[in-house]
């Protein structure tokens, strides 16, 4: 029986570089942006049907439920499964507790909003209304919602959590995978921060031609911070509007519908 722990994060947040370096240990397997929650969803969801409703046999799709996890990671050779996801939305809370585990672990990562908008701008390299509507998207109801609404979900749960910046990440990485390996009560093994992997579960890899953009890359040579200025790729007005934004905040105006922006 494997192991699954939830890796909840900000998108360019060092996601794929704390996979490429955790995968090193062969008993561990850090997944890349993964279906995992959306398949224990949309399962869940044939409940809604008027089939099932017709003859709801709960303990026949439970039992599928519970078990498709296991089924997905089969091919998987590690013990301990680290699934990148919007696990902490309420919903999918709830679908933790029921189906894989009451006591469930989640890795936070996490990175100023102004730092990850000027991420995306500087891979996108928009022009100034196109920056200024795609920040917009993003700070009301894309993915950067999604994922700091299920962040915030999870520092309000009794669950237990390991909250890491991006910065402690880049900074001092191997400090980062000590504690985590503490967090997660697992023997501990020595990894490289030097002429690192590209991301590969099962000879799979990312690809990044569906995107239009290369997203995924890990720095080989070395764990570093991408240095640039921010001034050249956000506008004053998106700084001032963003720069001292917290995950808490953000993630209160959320589930208050609040419009902050």
């Amino acid at each position: 029986m494997k192991n699954i722990y939830f890796l909840c994060s900000l998108p360019r947040s060092g996601n794929t570089l704390l996979a490429s370096i955790l995968n090193q240990n062969s008993d561990i397997t850090v997944t890349a942006h993964s279906i995992a929650a959306e398949i224990i969803y949309v399962l869940n969801e044939i409940k809604q049907t008027i089939n099932f409703k017709n003859f709801p046999d709960h303990s026949s799709l439970d039992n599928l439920i519970k078990t498709s996890l296991s089924t997905y990671f089969k091919d998987y050779k590690s013990n301990h499964i680290i699934d990148r996801g919007p696990w902490g939305t309420a919903k999918n809370l709830n679908l933790i507790e029921k189906y894989i585990t009451p006591n469930p672990k989640f890795i936070i990562l996490e990175r100023p909003f102004i730092e990850i908008l000027g991420s995306f701008a500087r891979i996108e390299n928009f022009n100034k209304k196109e920056l200024e509507d795609y920040c917009y998207d993003q700070m009301t109801g894309g993915p950067l919602t999604l994922f700091s609404y299920s962040i915030y979900n999870i520092l309000q749960s009794k669950h237990d959590y390991i909250r890491i910046s991006y910065e402690e990440l880049v900074k001092n990485p191997k400090n980062t995978i000590q504690n985590i390996y503490k967090f997660l009560d697992i023997p501990e093994q020595n990894h490289r921060y030097v002429n690192l992997n590209q991301l590969t579960i099962n000879n799979v890899q990312y690809d990044d031609t569906v995107l239009g953009k290369t997203y995924h890359d890990v720095k080989e040579d070395k764990v570093e911070k991408n240095s640039y200025d921010i001034n050249m790729y956000l506008t004053p007005k998106i700084i001032e509007k963003y720069k001292d934004l917290s995950l808490e905040k953000f993630g209160k105006a959320i589930i208050n519908d609040e419009a902050l922006f």
